[in-house]
């Protein structure tokens, strides 16, 4: 058997700027460590302070494009935003909840052709 993909976990600030801030911040992340992002999730430390937790993934074979961060609302809306991106061969990333302005907020990923 394979050996398992290394994987590492960073937590961002409940403060998070806005979602761009979260995309650059994602995609240097995504560079130093020489992984790809797999999911975004809330979360709370143990002194329950709120961050955003993102996983990444090692990948050191693939170039990676930059990553395309969304809102949205429902469910409909995050199936319609993923029809477009994909029709734009831009592949889905993840969905999940991210802090921004320390507001939970749903967020899809899409990862532009490199």
């Amino acid at each position: 058997m394979p050996p398992t993909p290394k994987r590492f976990t960073r937590a961002y600030g409940a403060e998070m700027s806005s979602i761009n801030g979260l995309d650059l911040t994602c995609e240097a992340d995504e560079a130093n460590l020489m992984a790809r992002l797999i999911s975004l999730e809330t979360a709370k430390l143990q002194d329950d302070t709120k961050v955003t937790k993102a996983v990444y993934e090692r990948d050191l074979t693939t170039v990676l494009g930059h990553l395309i961060f969304e809102e949205f609302t429902t469910e409909n809306d995050a199936n319609s935003r993923a029809a477009i991106h994909k029709a734009k061969k831009e592949d889905e990333v993840c969905r999940g909840k991210a802090f921004i302005k320390n507001k939970s907020t749903n967020v899809i990923v899409f990862r532009e052709q490199p």
